[in-house]
């Protein structure tokens, strides 16, 4: 058995996070200046998301373990992007004192 639709798997998943999470990015950063902040979220959202689901039920379909392998890639990204953002900062969570 090859692990070459695996690796490919993954690579997908990485391009398809990006294009989901960078968008993301891309829409909060211009809700602020927007004139109509609703609409631009509706829109982006639809963008984001009916490609990204597209692409998740053909490859869900095709092979459940190269499906699995492209949500892996996809939350990679997910994880990279969020410490790219916020810069490795801790939050520290302290309880309330009541």
């Amino acid at each position: 058995m090859s692990s070459l639709p695996y690796i490919g798997g993954f690579i997908c998943g990485i391009f398809v996070g990006l294009y989901y999470f960078y968008g993301l990015l891309i829409t909060v950063r211009k809700v602020p200046v927007s004139t109509n902040p609703k609409r631009l979220l509706a829109i982006s959202y639809v963008l984001r998301l009916l490609p990204v689901l597209m692409l998740l039920v053909v490859f869900a379909r095709k092979d459940p373990g190269v499906f699995i392998t492209l949500l892996i890639g996809f939350f990679t990204v997910r994880f990279i992007m969020i410490r790219k953002i916020t810069g490795m900062r801790k939050v520290k969570v302290y309880a309330s004192q009541s």
